[in-house]
C-alpha cells in the first residue's frame, strides 16, 4: 500500500502506489461521517487519480472498524436551503466520481456503513467487507429522498423487494446478511489479503480488455 498524502485537514487520506489509487475516510472523531470538505476532497483525488495512466484500481477504506457512518448533515440541519442544496450538490458529484471514474473501484467495508457510507460502496463495481461490517440507510428518518442512480444501484444489486424494505424500514443488517442478498460481494475474515489477490489479478490482466469487459457488464446491468 502507498503511503497517502493527506487532504482536507487529514480527514481524506489519498495516495497512488503500485497501480493503485488508496482513497481512505479519516475522521475518527465523527466515525468517518463525510463534512462537505471531504465531499470535496474526493472529488479532487479522484480527479487526480483518473488522469494518471499508471493507476489500475481505485480502493476506498475506512478506519479499523468504522467505513462510514454517513454524510455529516450537522453543517446544514439548521442551514438555509441553499447551504442544504449545495451539501447535496457536492455530495452528488463526490458519488459521480466513484461511479464513473475509468477503472475497476472496490470498497473495503470494516465496521459501520450507514447512509452515505452505502452510497460510496454502492457507487463501486465491487464491495469486500469484513464480518464486523454492518449496513443501514435511514434516510427515511431524516427526510431525504435517496439519489436516483443510488436507488437503482441498489435494486440492481439487491433487487426491488429488498431494496424497499431496507429504504422503508432503514433496519441495519450485518455483513453476512448483506453478502446474502447481494449487497456485499466479498466476505473475508482477512480483508487485507482479499484486497491483495484481486490487486494482484488486475495487475496481471491487460487494461484495455478489462476495461471493454467492464463496459459490457456495465451496460447488461442497466
Amino acid at each position: 500500500m502507498p503511503d497517502p498524502s493527506r487532504r482536507a485537514g487529514g480527514d481524506i487520506r489519498f495516495g497512488v502506489g503500485d497501480g493503485t489509487a488508496i482513497l481512505g475516510l479519516n475522521r475518527p472523531a465523527k466515525r468517518n461521517a463525510v463534512s462537505q470538505p471531504m465531499w470535496e476532497a474526493i472529488s479532487e483525488a479522484l480527479a487526480e487519480a483518473a488522469a494518471d495512466p499508471e493507476v489500475r484500481a481505485l480502493v476506498i477504506e475506512g478506519l479499523p472498524g468504522t467505513f462510514c457512518a454517513g454524510a455529516d448533515l450537522t453543517a446544514v440541519k439548521n442551514a438555509d436551503r441553499e447551504a442544504a442544496r449545495r451539501f447535496r450538490e457536492i455530495a452528488q458529484a463526490a458519488y459521480g466520481a466513484i461511479r464513473e471514474f475509468p477503472r475497476p473501484t472496490v470498497a473495503v467495508i470494516d465496521g459501520l456503513c450507514i447512509g452515505g457510507g452505502c452510497n460510496i460502496a454502492l457507487a463501486c463495481d465491487i464491495r469486500l467487507a469484513s464480518p464486523q461490517a454492518s449496513f443501514a440507510i435511514p434516510a427515511v428518518r431524516h427526510a431525504i429522498v435517496y439519489d436516483r442512480p443510488t436507488v437503482t444501484r441498489l435494486v440492481e444489486l439487491i433487487g426491488s423487494g429488498r431494496a424497499s424494505y431496507l429504504l422503508f424500514t432503514a433496519e441495519r443488517i450485518g455483513a453476512r446478511q448483506a453478502a446474502e442478498i447481494g449487497l456485499v460481494d466479498i466476505l473475508a475474515d482477512d480483508v487485507g489479503a482479499e484486497l491483495a489477490r484481486f490487486l494482484d489479478a488486475l495487475r496481471a490482466a491487460d487494461m484495455a480488455t478489462l476495461g471493454a469487459i467492464r463496459e459490457f457488464i456495465r451496460q447488461a446491468a442497466q
